[in-house]
């Protein structure tokens, strides 16, 4: 369908783009319109057969700037608005979010966009192949279970290469990336398509542990549970979690209020400027009242120490990464009940470490200059 001729108020804010070196064509300004990524006046009446109008509002201009220089590289337009949204405050950014204020709306289908695409966390990547199915249950099963044992197997040999211990998130072995990579399929797609056998052997598999603790019958015992309460036609897996659907997991975030969301940017943004820092001073053995509080709140908050770890990743990647690590860690806090209704205290536990960091930055590059000085 062709579009309507520019408006006098697109037309206009072009012209204020051109006098700032952005060439933006009107077609474009119209798709971020309709997008709702541009704060427009609503269209008001001119009286009966005159039509209607609507305008530029004030901070028209700020928003589409910002738009305009994140769409320089034929970036997405979701893409745009993300980086916008979540590494505008950077330093080694020319506009601070905080002056660009994206509607609620173009953020908020940003995020849907980028959730969709996103294959960061295994489950996400196994519901993915699923979906790519079309439907077909065996197809999904199939497509499900070749992701997961692509990713695992791929994440153990990975962490090997780097000398990385086994842990949480690393495989100890490849049996063990294989059992997770069926516990992994599981979790996404329900326990019940599975049977007992299949379950009990992923179990065994990655946690053979549990017989030097409880003896080589922990395994034959399990089994024997489960088959008898599937005999029984009851349910054992009625009580598992399962991995929430891409639509779960959406309607999650909608349910997250925009000021709310925008408080949480703002923290983790907090968190990512003053990581430079940190890690400097870390590294550097500086001795500084409000570091040693840091120090001390991670030894003891394994979420708060989690936050500023990622922080940390971020604050070293250039834009067009760290919009995705920085999305990603957004969404990880607010689409998780758990880490949403902590969040507040994780952070304000730092308080009043980061107050100023700035001043926080001075004091340590100060205390590192000093210490080389009397080095030398």
């Amino acid at each position: 369908m062709a579009w309507k001729e520019p408006s006098e108020a697109e037309q206009r804010l072009r012209e204020q783009l051109a006098a700032h070196g952005l060439s933006v064509s009107w077609a474009k300004i119209r798709r971020w319109r309709e997008f709702g990524a541009l704060p427009w006046k609503k269209q008001e009446g001119l009286g009966r057969g005159a039509g209607s109008s609507s305008g530029l509002l004030p901070e028209t201009f700020a928003v589409a700037e910002a738009l305009a220089l994140a769409t320089a590289k034929k970036r997405p337009l979701e893409q745009a608005v993300l980086e916008v949204f979540t590494t505008g405050t950077r330093l080694d950014q020319v506009l601070a979010a905080a002056t660009v204020p994206l509607p609620e709306r173009a953020v908020r289908r940003a995020l849907a966009w980028y959730m969709a695409r996103d294959r960061s966390h295994p489950l996400a990547a196994i519901e993915m192949a699923a979906r790519s199915a079309g439907g077909c249950p065996d197809k999904a099963m199939d497509a499900a279970m070749e992701a997961a044992h692509r990713y695992f197997p791929k994440l153990y040999r990975q962490a090997k290469q780097k000398g990385q211990p086994p842990g949480m998130t690393v495989p100890d072995s490849l049996a063990d990336a294989d059992a997770l990579a069926t516990i992994a399929v599981a979790t996404v797609l329900g326990f019940e398509d599975f049977g007992a056998d299949a379950v009990v052997e992923a179990v065994s598999q990655s946690l053979p542990e549990l017989a030097d603790e409880y003896g080589d019958q922990v395994f034959a015992q399990l089994r024997s549970a489960l088959q008898g309460a599937e005999c029984d036609g009851a349910s054992p897996w009625s009580r598992r979690t399962r991995w929430p659907s891409l639509q779960d997991r959406i309607q999650k975030m909608e349910e997250v209020e925009y000021a709310q969301l925008c408080r949480i940017r703002d923290a983790l943004t907090l968190l990512v400027e003053a990581s430079p820092t940190l890690a400097l001073a870390r590294r550097a053995g500086v001795v500084d009242p409000a570091v040693r509080h840091i120090e001390a709140v991670r030894a003891v908050n394994r979420r708060t120490d989690e936050y500023l770890r990622r922080a940390e990743n971020i604050s070293s990647y250039p834009t067009e990464r760290a919009w995705k690590d920085f999305t990603g860690l957004l969404l990880n806090v607010c689409i998780s009940p758990r880490r949403l209704s902590t969040f507040q205290d994780d952070v304000t536990v730092l308080d009043p470490a980061l107050n100023d960091v700035p001043g926080l930055g001075r004091r340590v590059l100060a205390s590192c200059i000093a210490a080389s000085a009397g080095e030398a």
